[in-house]
């Protein structure tokens, strides 16, 4: 039996970010839910360098716009490759 395990994420106020997944991943022939997994995996498989010293653990308030800014990054390094490869389509 597989342990399930749910991560409930808001994302009030970034609406235009909801549908941008939606149609990268569709774009991919992936599920919303697979291509989150993805990207959270490949962001995680690629942390940020630790500094010296110990370092506090951050508050949620100052995780979202990392996270945010991390998305952000993809979504537009992997809308740039759609439309690359879209216009190799169309030449």
């Amino acid at each position: 039996m597989t342990d399930r395990v749910q991560l409930n994420l808001r994302l009030d106020g970034h609406r235009d970010l909801l549908e941008t997944i939606k149609k990268v991943a569709a774009a991919e022939r992936l599920s919303v839910n697979a291509w989150v997994i993805r990207t959270l995996e490949q962001a995680a498989s690629n942390p940020t360098p630790e500094f010296g010293g110990t370092r506090p653990t951050p508050a949620a308030a100052d995780i979202e716009p990392l996270l945010d800014g991390m998305l952000d990054r993809k979504l537009a390094a992997k809308l740039a490759s759609f439309e690359e490869r879209l216009g190799k389509l169309r030449a």
